[in-house]
């Protein structure tokens, strides 16, 4: 095998040289960065991490010691610890007990030879202290898992269980028999669940069967059989598909189950739902262990309250003859919510006839035309201003309770989403942001770092400014640095006016701020307006200007591999996942948008104002914004305005960005752009306006000014016939 003498030679250059290049370190020269690169891929050479690590006398690796990946749970308090450590540059070491208190030892000894850095257990053991007291002299950092520690020097997160008892006990009705079947109850806080139910509810003895393992599923077949019950409630959600299983098998009409499940983005449609984030609960509880170890930050425990409850579904209802017709613009979602009409169908016995146009113009020709009758449509938040109350009706109007709907989304998307004048017209449906995407290995490179350093004096990172962002998307283009590993920096929509707007528009507002005319209107004639557009204009020359005409083809290119950067709307960003599993060379980084203030996009579902069965499409409307379907949604592609998306590690673990997505969408704007208060016109041909104009300029037809000043003129006009209004 090569070593460093070997490279050194072959390249021309000292040891410390080489290493300083294999151990990306600073201060060698981007030509001899080149050079060391070059003969050690030549001779095959790799460095061996984990020596290196040993070497320096320290460990990044954490112990698990869980009972078994069987239940859905575990599997997914694992997954959680694994995401969040294998982000933060550890390795985890599993170990499985079975619930068998030796196992357990034998673990905690294992993991002590190992010399981890940490350990997260889901004990078996009766006496933490004296079973865990090596790991405590040793001073190494433990924290108990779903199972509570009886020693107040280890830190425990639980789940909230009384919460959880309470939920349970309010799905009974007066008068019915329950039975409750637990799982071991010595080893797990389901004690507490058990303990504070039997309290709401006056249990007869003959009805609660505990300490039931789920390899004796016979014992829960034979406890139903001779049971005469209502209702069953279940410590977990493998013990409620044995009942289930069970009657079945017996012939016996299936009682109502509610159970204790770990949250998925899809739960069980069969039984009640109370659902225990325990991926989420494994990702904290990993971030907390890792700021212990690398800042010594103290580790105190934790209750998870319970994170939502889903109800069961009572099978098909008869099907109604008419359809809903929902008109909508093609989008991620959109697509994704075609996948999940079936359900609607199913549950209320509405069909659903869903159409797709390929452009929001179209959407809006045809939600106008009086030819063409609609139930619901999509509109943009662009336009919802203008054309909501033209085109909707008043959603309180159509039922009395639609304002507490919004409790369930992001609070700051009420101006942009749903209100018009103070009145209710839509709720939001899929919600999007813009975000910064990057190809991590180009920002990651040393050499690339290095002569990106040797050019500008600067540190070759992530981009906080748009200063900062010009400066590398020129670095990155070909057109501009020959030697580049890329041909642009960054990509463009040419061909598409609004989305050129939107590229333009987050640079002014990072450039000071908007200002306003006398009359109301935005002010594009001031020296900030002018400079950002300006640097706009050398941001471009930086970009592909082939005819390229949507935000999905700017996605397209980026994983192509074609530019280095690239700003878009995060709905269209689950492509990016596909084309992850499908290049394993691709690294896709993710950041705010440089300045800090993005764009919002997405839409809203409206009510159209000449819908013949207003209640059916507002039912429609209800389950597409709603809790119940968002996750699965989500995960199919789309986005969604539900907060509680945002609780699924499952779907972070999908589309990481999305984990950042909630504080850009607090910080993002849309309609108060064009004016400070509500005007009477259309924000999407302003920004049509504006994006034509731009495009102008930078094929060099007028000058920034000029394209400036066209666009003020008619915005001046425009407000002039307002304020005559």
């Amino acid at each position: 095998m090569a070593t460093i003498k070997d490279i050194a030679k072959a390249a021309g250059v000292s040891h410390g040289t080489v290493s300083n290049v294999l151990n990306k370190r600073g201060g060698v020269s981007y030509e001899k960065i080149r050079l060391v690169e070059q003969a050690a891929k030549a001779m095959g050479y790799s460095i061996d991490q984990k020596a290196s690590l040993l070497r320096r006398g320290t460990t990044t690796t954490l112990a698990v010691i869980m009972p078994s990946l069987t239940r859905r749970s575990y599997a997914d308090l694992y997954t959680g610890i694994l995401r969040r450590a294998e982000g933060a540059g550890y390795s985890v070491r599993l170990f499985l007990t079975n619930d068998m208190p030796y196992q357990e030892r034998r673990a905690i000894s294992e993991a002590l030879a190992l010399k981890v850095c940490g350990i997260f257990a889901v004990s078996c053991l009766k006496d933490h202290k004296k079973e865990y007291q090596s790991i405590l002299s040793r001073k190494i950092p433990l924290l108990f898992l779903e199972r509570p520690s009886d020693c107040a020097e280890f830190p425990s997160y639980t789940f909230d269980m009384g919460q959880a008892a309470r939920k349970a006990a309010s799905y009974l009705k007066e008068g019915e028999r329950v039975c409750l079947i637990s799982d071991v109850l010595q080893f797990g806080d389901q004690a507490a669940f058990c303990e504070e139910l039997r309290r709401l509810l006056p249990l007869p003895e003959e009805d609660v069967f505990q300490d039931i393992r789920e390899e004796q599923s016979p014992a829960v077949h034979a406890v139903i059989r001779r049971q005469r019950i209502d209702c069953v409630i279940c410590t977990n959600d493998f013990l409620a598909e044995k009942v289930e299983q069970a009657y079945m098998e017996c012939g016996l009409p299936v009682p109502r189950v509610v159970a204790l499940a770990s949250l998925r983005t899809s739960q069980s449609p069969r039984y009640h739902n109370i659902t225990l984030n325990f991926r989420r609960m494994g990702y904290e509880a990993a971030g907390a262990m890792i700021d212990r170890v690398q800042n010594n930050l103290p580790m105190t425990s934790r209750v998870f309250p319970i994170s939502r409850c889903t109800q069961p579904f009572a099978g098909p209802v008869p099907l109604r003859k008419k359809p809903l017709r929902v008109l909508a613009h093609t989008t991620p979602s959109i697509t994704a919510l075609e996948y999940l009409l079936p359900r609607f169908t199913q549950r209320y016995g509405i069909p659903v006839e869903l159409y797709s146009c390929s452009s929001l113009s179209e959407v809006l020709e045809r939600v106008a035309s009086p030819d063409e009758n609609w139930d619901v449509v999509r509109l943009d938040p662009s336009n919802l201003t203008y054309l909501g109350p033209r085109l909707l009706r008043h959603l309180d109007e159509v039922d009395p309770s639609a304002s507490s709907a919004l409790h369930q989304f992001f609070p700051n998307l009420q101006n942009d989403f749903s209100v018009v004048g103070g009145k209710l017209f839509a709720l939001p449906f899929d919600i999007s942001v813009q975000m910064l995407f990057y190809q991590r290995s180009l920002f990651e490179d040393i050499g690339q770092m290095r002569a990106y350093y040797e050019e500008t004096g600067e540190t070759l990172e992530v981009p906080t400014t748009f200063q900062q962002l010009d400066r590398i998307c020129r670095f990155f283009t070909k057109a501009h640095r020959p030697d580049s590993p890329i041909r642009y920096g960054a990509s463009l929509a040419p061909s598409n006016p609004t989305s050129i707007s939107n590229d333009y528009l987050p640079r002014l507002l990072a450039a000071g701020g908007l200002s306003y005319s006398s009359n109301g209107c935005l002010d594009l004639t001031t020296p900030a307006a002018l400079s950002s557009l300006r640097d706009y204009i050398a941001y471009a020359s930086c970009t592909s200007l082939e005819p390229v005409q949507s935000w999905s083809e700017i996605a397209a290119n980026f994983v192509d591999g074609q530019t280095a950067t690239s700003i878009l709307y995060v709905h269209h960003a689950s492509s990016f996942v596909r084309a992850q599993s499908a290049n394993v060379g691709l690294e896709i980084g993710y950041a705010p948008i440089p300045g800090g203030h993005p764009l919002l996009a997405g839409g809203s579902l409206g009510v159209c104002r000449n819908s013949s069965q207003p209640e059916e499409a507002y039912q429609f409307i209800r389950w597409a914004t709603g809790e119940e379907i968002a996750p699965e949604l989500v995960m199919l592609g789309g986005t969604s305005a539900c907060r509680c998306v945002y609780e699924h590690r499952e779907i972070l673990d999908a589309y990481p960005w999305l984990e950042a997505l909630q504080n850009n969408i607090r910080l993002g704007i849309r309609k108060p752009i064009l004016s400070p208060v509500e005007v009477d016109y259309n924000l999407r041909d302003f920004e049509y306006n504006l994006g034509s104009n731009i495009l102008r300029c930078i094929r060099g037809e007028i000058t920034p000014e000029e394209a400036l000043m066209n666009t003020q003129k008619v915005l001046d006009s425009i407000f002039l016939e307002l304020r005559k209004q």
